[in-house]
């Protein structure tokens, strides 16, 4: 009975840190070869001087990219993504792609594999778990608090003080 409350407390916490385990898990799981890189890790590997810089891609729809997003991220949309803008990119720059929690960046990161990038990661739990994690965010106009959401039960994977 115990084990059950916890689990159950797992899934409602604010964040719901066994909601995003699951949802990681099933990432790993569907999306085997696409190699993924932790909030903490994607930091520390931008503010190393000795290692090139990720070219960010955010794959969420342009209002949620406004809203907030990571520093210096491209949006390439999600449904039709032009991969135009990144004709300038050279195809073994390191790649690290994201979405709201992780499923979308990975499924970006097999496209732009298909597209002849080399190097490319999806963001281990997406924008939610940045930003769960304390991490900065940045937005087109002010300092972004706020990070749009996907439905009801996507939304429990992000703490509620980001929530709009």
């Amino acid at each position: 009975m115990i084990v059950v409350a916890f689990l159950l407390g797992g899934l409602f916490w604010d964040g719901s840190p066994l909601g995003g385990l699951l949802v990681r898990e099933a990432v790993h799981f569907k999306f085997k070869d696409v190699r993924e890189v932790s909030p903490s890790a994607l930091v520390a590997w931008m503010r190393d001087p000795t290692r090139p810089p990720p070219l960010i891609v955010d794959a969420r729809p342009e209002a949620d990219y406004a809203l907030s997003h990571i520093a210096a991220a491209v949006r390439l949309d999600p449904v039709t993504p032009d991969l135009a803008v990144l004709a300038h990119v050279p195809r073994d720059q390191p790649v690290v792609a994201y979405d709201a929690t992780g499923v979308g960046g990975a499924a970006m990161a097999v496209a732009l594999g298909q597209a002849g990038f080399t190097r490319v990661s999806s963001l281990e739990g997406g924008l939610f778990r940045w930003a769960n994690e304390g991490y900065p965010l940045s937005a087109d106009s002010g300092q972004p608090t706020k990070v749009a959401g996907v439905s009801w039960g996507w939304d429990r994977l992000l703490k509620g003080r980001f929530h709009r």
